[in-house]
């Protein structure tokens, strides 16, 4: 042992527990890198010749970083030992064993030093209180800090360098592999690559991801997907959304070999720092991108619309541009039509399954002051004879090329099938071969390839049950059907009037030859006036009268009166179920609810007013409470006049102000009640006398007779 060592080592430190620090930085360093790991547990020896029998291994934060950006549970129970003086010393093979950033073992150190805890490496023992060992301490933690940063910068120049050369090896996505030469070359597997090509046709059919993918599912289509930690293999099932959405946003489809389609940084979180990762959509801010790179399954030109649609069938929650996914509604102008006033986007709301309305709420709250607001039955009927003008010229042609494509998809759904079935059979084929040549005394060996075998044997009867039914459902059109379809073209007003045509096939062709549609509300004379933007950059205006004011829709003046008087003490809840209870409607005819008072309230310019504390009114159950006496003693204090309910309308809870209940004659009155159950006679007043009620049931007389 070091002399040195012995001499900072004192018996008050041998009286506390020694702890040996173990850490690797990532998960791939503990698998591979274990003789670090054995280098590092082999500090207890150490520990054990300093004088610590028993010293306590801390391997906890095995395979966490200490740069800073991770939690290390035992890191910070190191620490909390240390400031409860439990810790006489602590062992690491080095200094970037404890942490990677000066913050941290600076705030060891210190703590070490405040509460005499001494450090130890392979080298020697170190008394953080003493300011050469502190110093040399300082020193070997910003050498550690410095040696990652390096060593960082020289390991990223390197991948960046490869990467500009497009030479950097990535995990490639399903359809590509890296052939003999390392070069990105597409999958052999020609059922891979009909899986990718087919995909990218059905994205052009599908109005949405989820509706791409509930085709997949409900066509039994199986889709190549890679799995974490299968070494690259492929999987052959139903596809998730989520995977579908990133193979159709991954430029390396369009032949693009692509670096920093992301970026990290660094946020503040309850005083934490994190390291997040936002994703850089526009292709001139990533570092590298290098067109024509490889083989392409897509054209870029194709690619970017890919992308567009994507973003285009985004959430609309914060009411952005983008048109929002096609949806089943019958509002068929969801997402294209703006506010000719203000500039947003004109939202959707459906009161009744069969009606929606168009409206702006305005560029302040919703509901306060709105734009404009109309129904969408007479408008999506106008603009679609618009459109019907515009595409029945072009009915024929695209009923041809209808027929081009319905074709295609049947020979391509086939073709999948029968690789399908090619490649289940090549799996059976090699596991009967496997099996026909194992020994068959070794059951063990048998038993397994014999169970592979009928595995392999029920997916290749599964794939030609498969094949014929791709066979049987999807025959080709007929003469007499193509000719029908051919009829149904020339008629295209009628087939898109007819009630059979699904709502979002209309929203798809109206996507298809609209851009965008701008309305203006003309409020002198009730005209909506529609400018309709083309997608061949062609406008064309278009003006619809508004209807007049439905039946039924006039509201009430005294309607009016009694929402102002109950929003004066009570809130929304509380009036829709007062109104209810009164079998009052709206002015459509509907039940109240909280969100129908509001706008109610809206578009009434009715305001809440500054209700009285609660201390200060109470409620009749309140008031009962509050004077120890029941209903009926609280309904013969009213009669009586000395208590006012103060109650708007029937159903409304009674308003009783505190302080009539504190005046002197009701506390009388009160005190009366309790003692005779009668509230006593008024003076000089015969109806107040006539008046007078029994708080007990008259049915009894005994009841009353033993009650007093």
């Amino acid at each position: 042992m070091n002399p040195a060592d012995q001499h900072r080592i004192a018996p008050r430190h041998l009286e506390r527990s020694a702890i040996v620090y173990v850490r690797q930085s990532d998960p791939q360093q503990v698998r591979e890198h274990t003789e670090s790991t054995r280098l590092q547990r082999g500090l207890r020896e150490k520990a054990i010749a300093l004088g610590w029998p028993n010293p306590i291994l801390i391997e906890d934060d095995q395979g966490i970083t200490a740069s800073g950006f991770a939690d290390r549970p035992g890191f910070q129970w190191l620490l909390t030992q240390v400031t409860l003086r439990k810790v006489g010393i602590i062992l690491c093979i080095e200094a970037s064993r404890l942490s990677r950033n000066s913050r941290d073992w600076a705030h060891l150190f210190e703590m070490c030093g405040y509460f005499d805890t001494l450090v130890a490496d392979p080298q020697q023992v170190y008394d953080v209180a003493i300011p050469n060992d502190r110093l040399v301490l300082q020193i070997k933690g910003t050498v550690a800090e410095l040696e990652l940063s390096s060593m960082k910068t020289r390991l990223r120049a390197g991948i960046e360098a490869k990467a500009a050369r497009g030479e950097l090896k990535v995990l490639l996505p399903p359809g590509y592999v890296y052939d003999a030469n390392d070069q990105l070359v597409m999958d052999p597997d020609k059922r891979v690559q009909q899986a990718i090509r087919s995909m990218f046709e059905k994205f052009g059919r599908s109005t949405s991801i989820r509706q791409m993918a509930l085709s997949y599912r409900d066509s039994h289509t199986l889709f190549p997907v890679k799995k974490p930690g299968k070494d690259g293999a492929i999987v052959w099932e139903v596809p998730k959304p989520s995977v579908l959405h990133k193979l159709i946003s991954h430029p390396i489809f369009a032949g693009v070999y692509t670096r920093g389609r992301t970026q990290s940084f660094i946020d503040c979180v309850d005083g934490k720092l994190l390291k997040r990762v936002k994703r850089i959509p526009s292709p001139g801010e990533w570092r590298v991108c290098i067109k024509d790179h490889h083989e392409p399954y897509v054209s870029w030109e194709q690619h970017e619309n890919n992308v567009a649609k994507l973003a285009d069938a985004r959430p609309r929650w914060p009411m952005n541009d983008n048109r929002g996914a096609i949806r089943e509604g019958p509002a068929l102008l969801a997402g294209l039509v703006r506010c000719g006033h203000c500039g947003r986007k004109l939202r959707v709301t459906y009161s009744k399954k069969s009606s929606a309305q168009y409206s702006c709420d305005g560029p302040g709250p919703r509901n306060v002051k709105r734009c404009l607001s109309f129904g969408s039955k007479l408008v999506d009927d106008n603009v679609g004879e618009q459109l019907c003008r515009v595409v029945e010229p072009m009915a024929i042609e695209a009923a041809e090329e209808a027929f081009a494509r319905e074709q295609q998809q049947h020979e391509q759904a086939v073709e999948h099938a029968r690789l399908r079935v090619q490649s289940a059979q090549y799996a059976a084929d090699r596991a009967f071969g496997q099996y026909d040549l194992a020994d068959p005394k070794n059951r063990l060996v048998v038993d397994n390839l014999e169970k592979r075998l009928n595995e392999k044997l029920a997916e290749l009867q599964a794939a030609r049950v498969h094949l014929e039914h791709r066979f049987e459902d999807d025959k080709p059109l007929t003469e007499e059907q193509r000719q029908a379809i051919h009829n149904l073209a020339r008629d295209f007003p009628g087939l898109w009037s007819h009630p059979d045509t699904p709502a979002t096939l209309r929203k798809q062709l109206l996507r298809t030859a609209i851009r965008e549609i701008v309305v203006i509300h003309k409020s002198d004379d009730q005209r909506l006036e529609f400018t309709i933007h083309w997608e061949g950059d062609v406008c064309t205006q278009l003006t619809v009268k508004k209807r007049a004011t439905p039946m039924g829709s006039t509201t009430d003046g005294s309607l009016i009166e009694l929402v102002t008087k109950l929003t004066q003490t009570l809130g929304d809840g509380e009036i829709a179920r007062i109104l209810n209870m009164k079998k009052l409607l709206t002015p459509r005819d509907l039940p109240w609810t909280m969100d129908r008072v509001k706008s109610f309230r809206a578009n009434h310019s009715i305001r809440t007013a500054r209700r009285a504390a609660p201390e200060d009114v109470l409620t009749g159950q309140q008031a009962r409470e509050y004077l120890g006496i029941g209903y009926n003693g609280l309904l013969a204090l009213i009669r009586r006049g000395v208590v006012h309910s103060h109650q708007v309308t029937d159903f409304a809870p009674w308003r009783i102000p505190r302080a009539e209940l504190d005046s002197e004659e009701v506390r009388k009155l009160v005190r009366a009640l309790k003692k005779t159950g009668r509230c006593p006679p008024g003076r000089g007043s015969p109806e107040t006398q006539n008046s007078q009620t029994s708080l007990f049931p008259s049915k009894s007389r005994v009841l009353q007779k033993e009650a007093l």
